[in-house]
């Protein structure tokens, strides 16, 4: 049961920390998709 609960808590610390790496890395898609010819 303790490997049980050590891996559940695993999960969420690498799920928080993906979220965190994965907002700080991603752009807007008004800024990504910014171009002379684009109208968002």
């Amino acid at each position: 049961m303790r490997a049980f609960i050590l891996a559940c808590v695993a999960t969420i610390v690498i799920a928080a920390i993906g979220v965190a790496v994965l907002d700080s890395v991603q752009q807007p898609v008004a800024e990504a998709f910014a171009t002379t010819g684009v109208r968002l």
